[in-house]
Formats: structure tokens, C-alpha cells, sequence
């Protein structure tokens, strides 16, 4: 029977060690720089299924956020949007297919909703375009009128995001997020909109 020599089996056993705690040290490496990349990602359809509504739960309204920052959604480094060139004057139209609402604070009132918003171009700056908003959305029966409103759309109009007052005493604050861009595609918009007595959080699915 073949005895390797004991320092032949140290030097083996050594070898192994060294060879695990290495891979160890990969492993521990490549897991470190997972947990520190992004967590959300952009795809170059530009499609998005985040809302600005954050929800404990049905008619639970946490928080109501931007698109990302004025200058719209920003991606990995290096990654660049395309610019759609509008000129002062030109109009975004979203009319909804289907919606729904929920009232804040209260989980089980909820219902239909239904809507059409104008978004005219009045500026642009280097950073993305200046918008007023016009049209109407109609929730628990009634139906609110916009009376004045402005938005800002990121380069890419892909993005609105604004506030403005409506009749009855109404104040929203509103986001739209087109699968494209707003110039002939699909789009969800979300409102925040209170008319000094209840609060609805409403969504809105339709075409631009």
C-alpha cells in the first residue's frame, strides 16, 4: 500500500484550505457588489410601472412623489434618453379607457373613475418642458374641472409631473407616465385630489 509522506498530506490539506477561503473571498466579493447595485432598472422602451402613490394598503395614501427629479428618470451611467423636440404651443391629450379610486383613509370606499387631461407646451428649458393643464376627471359622481394648473415633462416626454386647483373648491397634484413617450402611446396617470372634505387617490389608464 502507497503512505504519501505526512508533509506531502499537509501540504495538500494547506492547498485545499487556500483554495476555499479564496473562493470565500469571490463569493463574498461578487455578493457585495450586487447588494450595492441599483435596485430598479430603465429599459430602453422606456416603460415604467411605478405610481407616485405609496399604499399601506387600498384608500391608504403614504406619500405622492416626482417622476425623479425635474430632469426626468435618470439610468445607469452612461444611459441616455432621446430627446422628442416639441415647439410652444403643442398639445398632450390623455383620455382615459378605465380608472378606478380609492378614498384615503378609507379602504373600502372605492369606485369608477374616468378622465381627460390637455397638457399644452408653454416653455422649455434645458432640463425639460414647461406645461399648463386643462380638462376635467370625474370620481364618486362628480365631476372636477381643472381652473388652472402647471406641470413640468422631462426631455424625453415621457414624464409629467404638476399640481393645480379645480372646481369645487378642488387641489390635485397629478403624474402621468407614458409606455413610449406622450406623443401616441398608452399611459397611467395618477391624481392626488382633494376637495377640502375627502381625499381620493385615483388612477387612470388611457391613451396619449
Amino acid at each position: 500500500m502507497n503512505v504519501k509522506p505526512r508533509t506531502a498530506i499537509i501540504t495538500t490539506v494547506v492547498t485545499a484550505l487556500a483554495i476555499v477561503g479564496a473562493l470565500g473571498g469571490y463569493v463574498a466579493l461578487t455578493a457585495s457588489a450586487s447588494s450595492g447595485s441599483p435596485t430598479t432598472t430603465t429599459s430602453t422602451s422606456n416603460t415604467s410601472t411605478a405610481i407616485p402613490f405609496q399604499y399601506g394598503g387600498p384608500g391608504e395614501l403614504v406619500a405622492f412623489g416626482g417622476p425623479g427629479g425635474f430632469g426626468g428618470r435618470q439610468g445607469p451611467p452612461g444611459f441616455m434618453q432621446n430627446e422628442v423636440n416639441l415647439t410652444t404651443g403643442q398639445t398632450i391629450t390623455v383620455t382615459s379607457t378605465s380608472g378606478e379610486y380609492f378614498v384615503v383613509g378609507s379602504p373600502t370606499t372605492n369606485g369608477t373613475a374616468s378622465g381627460a387631461f390637455t397638457f399644452t407646451v408653454t416653455g422649455k428649458l434645458s432640463t425639460g418642458y414647461i406645461l399648463s393643464i386643462s380638462g376635467s376627471v370625474t370620481v364618486d359622481g362628480q365631476t372636477y374641472t381643472v381652473s388652472s394648473g402647471t406641470a413640468q415633462m422631462t426631455l424625453s416626454a415621457d414624464s409629467i409631473s404638476g399640481q393645480g386647483t379645480t372646481s369645487s373648491s378642488g387641489a390635485f397634484a397629478i403624474q402621468a407616465q407614458a409606455h413610449g413617450s406622450f406623443v401616441g402611446s398608452s399611459a397611467d396617470v395618477t391624481i392626488d385630489l382633494s376637495n377640502g372634505t375627502t381625499e381620493y387617490a385615483i388612477i387612470l389608464q388611457g391613451t396619449a
